[in-house]
């Protein structure tokens, strides 16, 4: 039997034990709330969606998805098709007259606008719905032959391993995707070209202060994007002394001697240890070769521009990253179609499905002509 003075105690204690769970989960507070597309689905197994990341397996006769402007998806795609730097046999980095992604299948998902003004105008939400719905679209296998086929009376192939080839969708969008599809247990890849390169720049530099430049299309160099993205990755790795510098890539003739010079007159002094190419009409083996003129002891330019390069300086591409680890991946899980043909390219176009309110979209065939 309690005493009276002990069970006055020892049912204050009994009550805050009881509470102390009921109080946590009230003050659960989610350290990045994902949007309520996400949870809409997450919150209900039977929704079809669910369903489709359910039962979207990773097969090698899937394609390989890419979503962003068409102008990104189409060169992206035409770069990949002509890949030839590893024998297709035993992986060396050899030209075999095949290409890397022989018999592979690569699907655009395009769309003509620029994902800055949807979230200039839409705000920050919507950009990451639409990319939640583009790639949800990409893992499906219906397709619409038109604008106004409501029931999908087309198809494709779902996806193994899907590209966010925007740094928009990529910033704004990846934590929704990656949130969406682990949870839903899906295991396809979601990719980004530029997040990709930062991460190995930050590997192979293996300096908590590492120093960048970053070239990319003049319309994304003033949008802040490149910044908030590799801040981002800083932070996670806790190197809270890295920097980058952002460049539009205006000209072709010259263009590292021009940023250079661009870089000095804005005041910069710091030594940049790698330069970042996110422009696919960029060259890295000309910026290669300019450089080696530039801080040549023959040229006077040395004088100026050497001391901004140091002796381990390296030059990364986005593509050939993303292309790097999209062969690796391939290839170490078995999932490369292996059919001896050149790669394929299906172009479709995200439009907005004329029966829904909501944005919801539907991919057309990107030859459709409007009669």
């Amino acid at each position: 039997m309690i005493r009276a003075d002990v069970r006055r105690v020892v049912q204050p204690l009994l009550l805050l034990i009881l509470l102390v769970p009921a109080a946590c989960k009230r003050q659960v507070v989610e350290v990045r709330p994902t949007i309520p597309l996400v949870r809409e689905i997450l919150s209900d197994r039977s929704d079809p969606r669910a369903r489709l990341l359910r039962e979207a397996m990773v097969r090698p006769a899937s394609d390989i998805a890419i979503i962003g402007t068409e102008y990104a998806c189409e060169r992206l795609a035409e770069q990949f098709y002509f890949r030839d730097l590893q024998d297709n046999v035993d992986a060396r980095p050899l030209s075999d007259g095949l290409p890397d992604f022989a018999g592979e299948t690569f699907d655009c998902i395009e769309d003509s606008g620029d994902y800055a003004a949807v979230l200039q105008t839409s705000g920050e939400e919507e950009l990451r719905r639409q990319t939640v719905l583009r790639v949800l679209a990409a893992l499906d296998t219906t397709a619409h032959i038109s604008p106004y086929d409501l029931e999908g009376l087309s198809s494709k192939a779902r996806s193994k391993l899907v590209i966010l080839a925007d740094p928009f969708l990529a910033e704004y969008g990846g934590f929704d995707v990656d949130t969406l599809l682990r949870s839903t247990g899906c295991d396809v890849p979601v990719v980004s070209p530029i997040e990709l390169m930062i991460d190995e720049a930050f590997d192979q530099g293996k300096r908590g202060d590492l120093s960048v430049a970053i070239l990319c299309a003049p319309q994304y160099a003033a949008s802040g994007i490149y910044e908030r993205i590799f801040a981002r990755k800083a932070g996670a790795r806790g190197l809270k002394g890295a920097t980058c510098v952002v460049a539009g890539v205006e000209q072709r003739d010259s263009l590292l001697r021009h940023f250079l010079y661009q870089y000095v007159e804005e005041g910069n002094t710091k030594p940049l240890d790698a330069v970042l190419i996110d422009d696919l009409s960029v060259n890295p083996d000309s910026l290669k070769i300019e450089l080696a003129g530039i801080v040549s002891v023959m040229n006077e330019s040395s004088m100026t521009y050497g001391r901004l390069i140091p002796r381990d300086f390296f030059f990364l591409d986005a593509f050939d990253e993303v292309a790097d680890h999209c062969y690796a991946y391939l290839r170490a899980n078995n999932l490369f179609t292996h059919n001896i043909a050149k790669p394929k390219v299906s172009i479709y176009r995200a439009a907005r499905r004329p029966d829904a309110e909501d944005g919801s979209i539907i991919l057309i065939p990107g030859s459709y002509v409007h009669n």
